[in-house]
């Protein structure tokens, strides 16, 4: 077989500076710079795949970096806790509450019980979660960060439609949830729009830290001849990129 193609997506969770600043409030914080602004202080929380997952939690924590690049370190302050099991999320809150995070950020819809439960137990704390609402009602001190994936996925699965030359293409998924399944089927509408006569091969690895299994999913797709795959699975897909 030619060189295989692979179709890696780094989620497109960059948030604008604009963004990061906008969804904090007043503090308590005592926090300044030497001419007696505030320093506003942002704490980011992965999820289990990690700051360098090249993915959700790497991208976000690059727009960290950007923002405070673009404001400078005297006016913003950026910090991050990684989760390394669902266990951590409460704690990680905790820690970033204690310390007076203007902000504290969830990334992933995983985070979604612990920032409700958070907001409830911290009504003056601000928090952002990234790609899902809370559970029940939205708490006013929760911004909830949404994207239109379904359309990203679309215009990749359109791409894929048109480069393939076996007529069979990839989706190695993460973990099944909303978020992912709107990656899953724009991709999959993208690529019948553009060739309807190519196949598409789906498959969730019900992970999105295992890049071992990734690579056993990647190659078992390019056995079958499928020339293009498309991950949406966080270090999962980091495996199906060594299998290109």
């Amino acid at each position: 077989m030619k060189l295989k193609k692979l179709i890696a997506l780094g989620l497109a969770t960059v948030m604008s500076a604009s963004m990061l600043v906008g969804c904090g409030a007043k503090s308590d914080s005592n926090a300044s710079t030497d001419n007696g602004d505030k320093v506003f202080k942002v704490g980011m929380i992965t999820d289990t795949g990690g700051v360098n997952d090249e993915s959700f939690n790497q991208s976000t924590w690059k727009g960290f970096q950007d923002a405070q690049e673009k404001f400078g370190k005297d006016k913003l302050e950026i910090k991050y806790l990684e989760s390394k099991q669902d266990a951590d999320y409460v704690q990680n809150i905790d820690t970033f509450a204690d310390e007076g995070m203007d902000l504290i950020v969830g990334v992933g819809f995983k985070l979604q019980s612990a920032i409700t439960e958070a907001a409830k137990n911290y009504p003056e704390q601000q928090f952002a979660l990234i790609d899902a609402v809370c559970e029940g009602e939205q708490p006013e001190n929760v911004t909830s960060l949404l994207f239109e994936d379904n359309a990203s996925a679309y215009l990749t699965g359109l791409i894929a439609g048109r480069m393939t030359e076996t007529n069979k293409v990839g989706f190695i998924g993460g973990m099944e949830s909303p978020v992912i399944s709107k990656f899953d089927y724009g991709f999959r509408a993208g690529v019948k729009a553009a060739n309807p006569d190519a196949e598409v091969m789906v498959q969730y690895a019900n992970s999105f830290t295992d890049s071992a299994l990734g690579k056993t999913i990647a190659n078992q797709m390019h056995s079958k001849n499928a020339d293009i795959i498309f991950t949406c699975a966080g270090a999962v897909g980091i495996g199906a990129i060594e299998a290109a």
